[in-house]
C-alpha cells in the first residue's frame, strides 16, 4: 500500500506503561511493514538509549520531547507543543485526546483520532476534574471536533463508538474501527496451567484509583476460604492502592517488562476489575494486561460493563465477570474461578481469544487500512 510518511504523536512515555507495551511495538510493527515513521513522544524522565537504539534498528525515527509541567496549564502547552510538532505532516497518528487537540490546531488534511478512553468522563469518575470546569469544556470541544474532523477514528471497543455515535453523530460510526489494546503473540506465548495449589492470582500493570482492588481483595479472600491461594501484585511504580495490598498482605513490587511472559504464565488468573462507578468511561476502556492474560491461557476476572469483554469472554468461556459487590455475586464469581482453572481446555479458549481479537499483527494490517481511508478521505 502506497503511503506517504506517518507522523504519530503520543503523550506516552517509552520508558514504560502503555508506551513501552503499546506504542513501542505499533511503531516498530508499522516500520517493520514499509512506512517511514517518525514518533513524537513525552517523556518524564531523561529518554533511554536502549530504546533509542531501539527505534533506531527498526527504522523509526524517534523525536523524545520532555513532559513539561504537571495541570492544566502544563497540558495546554503539551497541546500547543505537539501542534508545532505535527506541522507539515502529510499523515498524523495523534494518539489520545491531548495528540487530537494538537492534531485539530496543526490542521493536517490526513490524520486519525487514535482514541484512547472517554478522557473528560474518566477523570470526572476520579475526581481529577470538576464537570463543567474550563478544563472539562475545552476537552469535550476536543473530543467534539476529533469526532468530526478526524479522517479516521480508532477506538479500543465497539461500545466506545455506540457512546461517540450517541453524542455526536452516524457520520462517526462510519470512519470508526475497532482496534483493542494488542499483544505480541509470539512473546506472550501459550503454556498449560501451573501446579496447584496454591491458587496463583495475579493483578499486574498500572493500579490507580480506577481499580477496585478492595472488590479484588475480597473474592481473593472468598478463594483463600475453599483452597490455598496466593495474589501476586507487579505494579510498575507506587499506586494508591499500595497500602491496602500491604495491609492485605500483598507486597507490591515492579517487574521489568521483560519478565512479564513468564511472570504472567506462572500464574493461573489475572485480575482487571475496575470500579462500577467509573460510569460511561468503563465502555471505552480494555487494560491492555487483559489481552497479555488472555494470550498466555489465563483467564482474568473482570466486571460487568468493561468495554466488549463481558460478550468476548461468555462466547469464549474464558473469564470471570463480576456482576455485582454482593456475597452471592463473589460466590459465583469464584466458583467460576474454579471451574475454569481446573478444566484444561482453558488456556485453548484464552489464546483463541486472543488470537482472534487482541493479535498485534492483525492490529497492524487494520491499522494501514485506516490510514488510507484518512487520505481518501482528504482528498
Amino acid at each position: 500500500m502506497d503511503v506517504p510518511p506517518l507522523t504519530y504523536l503520543s503523550v506516552d512515555s517509552l520508558s514504560h506503561g502503555v508506551g513501552a507495551s503499546q506504542v513501542l511495538p505499533y511503531v516498530e510493527a508499522l516500520s517493520g511493514r514499509g512506512m517511514a515513521v517518525t514518533l513524537h513522544s513525552l517523556e518524564k524522565v531523561e529518554p533511554s538509549p536502549a530504546i533509542a537504539e531501539r527505534l533506531e534498528s527498526a527504522g523509526v525515527r524517534w523525536r523524545p520531547h520532555r513532559w513539561g509541567r504537571d495541570g492544566s496549564t502544563g497540558g495546554l502547552a503539551r497541546l500547543v507543543r505537539g501542534a508545532a510538532y505535527l506541522r507539515g505532516a502529510e499523515l498524523v497518528h495523534a494518539r489520545s485526546d491531548s495528540a487530537a487537540g494538537s492534531a485539530l490546531l496543526a490542521r493536517r488534511p490526513a490524520w486519525v483520532w487514535d482514541m484512547r478512553g472517554l478522557w473528560a468522563d474518566e477523570r470526572i469518575s476520579l475526581g481529577l476534574l470538576r464537570p463543567s470546569s474550563p478544563q472539562d469544556r475545552l476537552m469535550r470541544a476536543v473530543e467534539r471536533g476529533a469526532a468530526h474532523r478526524a479522517g479516521a477514528i480508532v477506538t479500543l471497543t465497539e461500545a466506545a463508538i455506540d457512546v461517540l455515535d450517541a453524542r455526536h453523530g452516524p457520520t462517526v460510526r462510519e470512519k470508526a474501527r475497532v482496534i483493542t489494546t494488542c499483544v505480541d503473540l509470539d512473546r506472550f506465548a501459550m503454556s498449560p496451567m501451573p501446579p496447584a495449589p496454591p491458587l496463583r492470582l495475579l493483578l499486574a500493570g498500572t493500579l490507580n484509583r480506577r481499580y477496585d482492588v478492595p472488590l479484588m481483595l475480597r473474592l481473593v479472600d472468598e478463594l483463600r476460604r475453599r483452597h490455598p491461594a496466593k495474589l501476586t501484585a507487579l505494579i510498575p511504580g507506587p499506586s494508591p492502592w499500595d497500602r491496602v495490598l500491604r495491609d492485605a498482605g500483598v507486597d507490591p513490587r515492579a517487574a521489568r517488562e521483560a519478565e512479564m511472559p513468564g511472570l504472567v504464565a506462572s500464574n493461573h488468573v489475572g485480575f482487571c476489575v475496575l470500579r462500577i462507578d467509573g460510569g460511561v468511561s468503563m465502555r471505552a476502556s480494555m487494560p491492555t494486561k487483559v489481552g497479555e492474560f488472555l494470550a498466555s491461557g489465563r483467564p482474568v476476572v473482570v466486571n460487568a460493563g468493561l468495554g466488549d469483554l463481558e460478550g468476548l469472554l461468555a462466547t469464549h468461556d474464558c473469564g470471570v465477570v463480576i456482576d455485582g459487590d454482593s456475597d452471592d455475586a463473589l460466590d459465583r464469581a469464584a466458583d467460576d474461578v474454579e471451574r475454569l482453572c481446573a478444566d484444561v481446555d482453558t488456556p485453548a479458549r484464552c489464546r483463541a481469544l486472543a488470537e482472534d481479537h487482541f493479535d498485534l499483527d492483525t492490529a497492524v494490517s487494520t491499522l494501514m487500512e485506516v490510514y488510507q481511508r484518512a487520505l481518501e478521505r482528504a482528498g
